[in-house]
């Protein structure tokens, strides 16, 4: 089991380190395929000529495919190429060797060869096709057009050097599959890239958001939770509340004694309960009940502070107050007692 998770722990850095969304995942996935097929697969040909054409030529070109292949996939491990670069450059190599092939085989194609020749053509250009199906699958920015024109460009001079090597159905058949795949890129690089800018523009929305009310983001999708919950105090779940910082349960705490101030304020009229005091005394209480201070009061009300403090100090006579009692406290209960 220890093994398993090491294995496990392996795989997720080598995906942090070379992958920074989905799109280099799956680039890195046909990478890594790609490559190592092709270090693997070609040495069937050049070495022990189990697959393909024994003719050196032929055999020097797999070998440069194979060099290459090693080459690229070194710098990549090492970090010196980057993953969308090491798989532009893989897929460039590949059709370059495979369009020299394909010249190769129209130039040196004699009666005697004609018809081994053309089949070998045929493998060729079905390995172009599938190299184009490659580069977009991993949407390689411009690589689909770089392949799909070298293809073009090569079949057009193996024509020029001998058309009679060419099977002209096949061609045509493997031409009308490239030109919809490298349509189908291009549509799709556009749609990868309008849904990267939004998501992008959605990142810096959240952040700013975060950033404004100074949270996270567990605890703003808690705080969003909390809200939903519509005073169930039964409801709430402790490891929610966990996730709320000290300054946010502050805030909120604040928050929810001001709404209820205003919500009393609306409800409860301090005439009907005091009505011995007098409309300026009555303003003041009732910032009181908000907790305000006096040199809020003083404000809020344009009055002095000594005003404000002889006008509570009227209100605490009036109500019969002594020096200990807290005015707050007494217009709170006597509110409750009404209530």
């Amino acid at each position: 089991m220890k093994s398993v998770s090491n294995i496990k722990v392996g795989i997720n850095v080598f995906l942090y380190k070379h992958c920074r969304n989905r799109i280099e995942q799956i680039q890195l996935m046909m990478y890594l395929v790609y490559s190592v097929s092709t270090i693997i697969g070609m040495p069937l040909h050049f070495a022990l000529g189990l697959i393909g054409h024994k003719g050196i030529y032929l055999q020097a070109i797999s070998v440069g495919m194979w060099l290459s292949s090693i080459v690229l996939f070194v710098l990549f491990l090492s970090g010196r190429l980057h993953l969308t670069k090491a798989l532009f450059v893989l897929t460039f190599s590949y059709q370059f060797f495979e369009c020299v092939r394909i010249v190769f085989l129209a130039a040196m194609t004699g009666p005697d060869w004609l018809e081994a020749h053309q089949k070998l053509l045929l493998i060729n250009e079905i390995l172009s096709y599938c190299n184009l199906v490659v580069v977009c699958i991993s949407l390689v920015p411009k690589a689909p057009t770089v392949v799909f024109a070298m293809y073009t460009l090569s079949v057009g001079c193996a024509y020029a050097i001998c058309p009679e090597v060419m099977l002209n159905q096949f061609v045509l058949l493997i031409f009308y599959a490239m030109v919809g795949i490298w349509l189908y890129s291009f549509v799709m690089q556009r749609m990868v890239r309008s849904t990267s800018r939004e998501i992008s523009d959605y990142k810096v929305f959240q952040e700013g958001v975060l950033g404004m009310f100074h949270m996270g983001k567990a605890e703003a999708l808690s705080l969003i939770q909390l809200s939903r919950e519509a005073g169930r105090v039964d409801g709430i779940d402790d490891k929610v509340l966990g996730n709320l910082s000290e300054r946010t349960r502050h805030n909120l705490i604040a928050l929810g004694e001001h709404l209820q101030n205003e919500r009393r304020d609306k409800i409860v009229d301090l005439s009907t309960i005091f009505p011995h005091l007098s409309p300026s005394e009555l303003e003041v209480a009732r910032l009181i009940l908000k907790n305000m201070t006096l040199k809020e009061i003083a404000v809020a009300t344009e009055k002095s502070l000594s005003n404000v403090g002889t006008v509570r100090g009227n209100i605490r006579k009036k109500l019969g107050l002594s020096p200990g009692d807290d005015l707050r406290d007494f217009i709170l209960a006597r509110i409750k007692d009404r209530s």
